[in-house]
């Protein structure tokens, strides 16, 4: 992917391009360039970007410094001077050259966008949002500043805010897998799981070599009881990433549902060698082995699900599986004792409908 999933800046090598999807390819000074002195030295702001392609940050400020002497009212200069700071860890000094930058000319959108990146990345919501939205209004068509004020709202809770923001990016910019990646989230959020998975589908066309947009699809399908189209999501998230253990799990989720239990349980003794403390991974051990009629012995499904109960004693998955594990094995007494038990810790009503049906064989 092009951007990692996080804040946009504009960077200065895109701002030369006159395009709002930084950053762009520059190439470093060559020994030939620099020891040829027909050929002209580049503009400041070239040439800090390409010190700055090339590791050199320190340097590309001091040019940039030297411009700045001769033309302080030059919105760019002070910029791509901030972009310079920032890879030096020097934000606040970064957002100080922004602010002078939008103080020379009010409409320069790229550093109002910076100066909202750093406020959000700090927690200052609100003047993150004033800055995203100043610089919406002085280009409506800068697909970034939408994503970022979706990222906002998405922190103030305002899911619906955010919503509307990523579909604007979506938009300007329908090949953006980020901004369908969080697209997917809030859809998520707000309950439009159609929304999500069909914005999900997209992303991972558009990015098949993404581990993370193909275990969220995995999810999604999980969710719409598309079964075996998820099992080959997780599998692809992990042929891309190995030690991707949400994506194990939710393959060996998979492949129980798809009567396949036995393939499960190679992943999820793996997992449980890798996360001993996780109980879900237990829980989940334990439907797979109980699937199989493996219930009774120290690796059966009932010594894994008590193992789960041990590590988390209110985790409803492992006390409904304990439950279904005993009535299947025909332990009533147990299996009712199990349910009690669930019972005195006041789960949800759906859990406890749940561990009730799990009895069935067992009566009353």
């Amino acid at each position: 992917m092009s951007f990692p999933r996080t804040l946009r800046i504009l960077v200065a090598g895109a701002l030369l391009a006159c395009t709002p999807k930084g950053p762009t390819e520059t190439t470093p000074p060559g020994d030939a360039a620099g020891d040829d002195e027909s050929v002209p030295e580049a503009p400041p702001i070239e040439r800090s970007g390409q010190l700055m392609n090339a590791g050199r940050p320190a340097e590309a400020i001091a040019v940039l410094d030297a411009a700045l002497a001769k033309k302080p009212d030059d919105p760019e200069l002070h910029y791509t001077r901030g972009i310079a700071l920032q890879q030096v860890g020097r934000g606040d000094e970064a957002v100080a050259a922004w602010k002078e930058a939008v103080r020379i000319d009010p409409k320069f959108y790229p550093a109002h966008n910076g100066i909202g990146a750093v406020a959000l990345d700090a927690g200052r919501l609100d003047e993150a949002v004033a800055a995203f939205e100043a610089a919406i209004a002085a280009k409506p068509d800068f697909a970034d500043a939408h994503y970022n004020l979706g990222r906002a709202a998405r922190a103030r809770g305002q899911n619906d805010r955010a919503a509307a923001a990523l579909t604007e990016a979506n938009r300007l910019a329908p090949e953006d897998v980020d901004v369908l990646f969080l697209l997917v989230q809030v859809d998520r959020d707000l309950g439009k799981r159609d929304e999500a998975l069909a914005a999900a589908t997209k992303a991972a066309s558009l990015a098949p070599d993404d581990p993370e947009v193909r275990r969220t699809l995995g999810h999604l399908l999980m969710e719409a009881d598309k079964i075996g189209e998820a099992q080959v999501e997780f599998s692809v998230a992990l042929q891309k990433r190995p030690d991707d253990n949400d994506a194990k799990l939710g393959l060996a989720r998979a492949l129980v549902k798809l009567e396949r239990a036995d393939e499960a349980l190679v992943h999820l003794a793996d997992l449980a060698a890798r996360l001993p403390d996780q109980a879900v991974v237990w829980s989940e051990w334990g439907a797979a082995l109980a699937k199989l009629g493996r219930l009774d012995g120290p690796d059966g499904a009932l010594a894994k699900l008590d193992k789960a109960l041990a590590l988390k004693p209110d985790l409803a998955s492992a006390h409904i599986r304990k439950i279904g594990a005993l009535a299947q094995a025909k332990q009533c007494k147990p299996a009712k004792e199990a349910l009690k038990a669930f019972t005195a810790k006041h789960p949800k009503p759906e859990a406890l409908t749940q561990a009730k049906a799990a009895l069935t064989g067992c009566g009353k």
